[in-house]
């Protein structure tokens, strides 16, 4: 099945824990008191949620449901999670969107450090993502990419292209109880400006696992993905000045850093809606109808050699026999209707199975992420004000311990069959100044919402989908985002 997305997205400066980079070292009016040498790294920690609009609905608490090609984001083994209207043994899913800023309030600290970020401009976020399922495997990729135009006091514009990517397989176990997965996932940037063209890219493993016994009302996954060290910064107009590396008159990092990352999440369903519906094999089940015929065949034989044995007449026996070898063309003739119209009578079976389910449900996410440190890491606000006078390395330092963010969310459907509606909060970590320095998150809250508005095959083009108007908004202290998109309904 396909699904296409478009989306309007307000992220209030979204991403620019990326975009940044390249107004810094490539806008001198940015920027003042400089670094001594290029001896650290920049984090490329991202606290604000940026993710398919489902996973954004419910705070990011999503490792523990880990479902379709959003699931990628959160949990390495979602590629082989078989939703409960996975029909068929080879099933295949696609999805696209594509965002622009919406301007709502004043508020752009992105990276929280309570300063309000720089502006940008021509600002575009598109994600593509495929999934494979065979069986018992599955495999999938997802990307983010993400687009700005940033222009300095003098007009130079700089264009920043950035972009994570998740490569990944997994394997489902013990039936359904147990799914496994892992892959790589990659960072890419791209900064391009006059006599400037810069990129760094890297990539790194991640591991995934789901628990989810069949029929029961849980899950759990976690997922474990290394650090991606993209290096450094490579390409046209960077200088090398007494040994310091530097573009646009700015010292650049040794490294850039995607820090490691554990997400551990629970989902927990209450009412008559199953969690965990026991994946029906296509396969399986034409294997038994084939089975079930062959033995149907051989009983009818059986009961003809037990008659024609008690026949003692030898003409009577060879009549009896005619009769019976007209009766086996009739009976290969309906058996081979049958076992031509089986997969299709079983396949409309299931999806019987699956429409005829409640729709009544309360879904209950929770999740804890991890991140890690970043050695010498440096904030980005540093970066950005390095040459500004006062600036202090120390109270500027970001990733020097793990941050901890604690996830909630609450899903339910209370129009059945007509809206479907979400809720959640999460802690966003501060990155800046070291352990015990005082500084302190803030606290996200997000909703989200889809309505059943259609169904329709698009003049016969297509099967019948049904589609859905979307919506989910994140908010929190100096940042805000609204998003809208076209869905489908499940």
């Amino acid at each position: 099945m396909t699904e296409t997305t478009t989306a309007l997205r307000a992220p209030r400066r979204a991403a620019a824990a990326l975009s940044a980079l390249a107004l810094a070292g490539l806008s001198p009016a940015a920027s003042a008191q400089p670094l001594q040498d290029n001896a650290y790294a920049l984090d490329l920690f991202q606290g604000p949620i940026l993710a398919p609009l489902r996973v954004t609905g419910i705070a990011g608490a999503y490792a523990g449901y880990a479902e379709g090609i959003a699931g990628m984001v959160a949990n390495a083994a979602a590629p082989a999670v078989r939703e409960p209207f996975s029909f068929r043994w080879l099933e295949w899913d696609v999805a696209a969107s594509i965002s622009i800023p919406i301007e709502l309030f004043e508020n752009n600290d992105f990276d929280n450090s309570g300063a309000i970020d720089l502006d940008y401009s021509n600002f575009v976020y598109l994600t593509l993502g495929g999934q494979l399922q065979a069986g018992d495997f599955g495999i999938g990729v997802n990307a983010e990419l993400q687009q700005y135009s940033l222009t300095d006091a003098a007009g130079g514009r700089t264009t920043v292209v950035t972009g994570k990517y998740h490569f990944l397989g997994g394997v489902r176990l013990l039936g359904d109880a147990l799914v496994v997965g892992a892959g790589a996932r990659a960072v890419t940037l791209g900064l391009g400006a006059e006599q400037t063209d810069l990129t760094i890219a890297g990539i790194s493993p991640e591991v995934g696992v789901l628990i989810r016994p069949d029929w029961a009302s849980y899950r759990l996954g976690a997922t474990f993905r290394l650090p991606v060290n993209g290096g450094r910064l490579l390409g046209e107009g960077v200088v090398v000045d007494r040994g310091v590396r530097r573009a646009g008159g700015l010292i650049l990092p040794n490294e850039v850093v995607l820090p490691w990352e554990i997400e551990l999440g629970l989902a927990v369903q209450v009412g008559p809606r199953p969690l965990n519906p026991a994946w029906i094999n296509p396969r399986a089940q034409e294997r038994e109808l084939h089975e079930m015929i062959a033995r149907r065949r051989s009983e009818r034989e059986a009961r003809r050699e037990f008659e024609l044995r008690a026949i003692a007449d030898p003409e009577e026996r060879a009549a009896r026999e005619r009769a019976f070898s007209a009766e086996r063309a009739r009976e290969r003739a309906a058996d081979e209707r049958e076992l031509a119209a089986g997969p299709d009578i079983l396949e409309r079976e299931r999806r019987a199975r699956y429409w005829n389910w409640p729709r009544e449900h309360l879904l209950i996410t929770a999740e804890l992420l991890v991140t890690g440190a970043v050695a010498n890491g440096v904030s980005l606000e540093h970066f950005l004000a390095q040459n500004q006078p006062g600036s202090d390395r120390g109270d500027s330092t970001s990733g020097a311990h793990v941050s901890f963010s604690p996830r909630f969310g609450i899903e339910t459907e209370p129009i059945p069959g007509r809206v479907h509606t979400r809720f959640g909060s999460y802690y966003e970590p501060n990155r800046f100044g070291r352990l015990g320095s005082g500084r302190v998150g803030r606290q996200h809250f997000t909703f989200g919402a889809d309505l059943r508005v259609l169904s329709t095959t698009f003049w016969g083009l297509l099967p019948e989908v049904a589609y859905t108007l979307q919506a989910s908004m994140d908010f929190a202290p100096r940042y805000d985002s609204v998003s809208a998109g076209i869905g489908v309904w499940h």
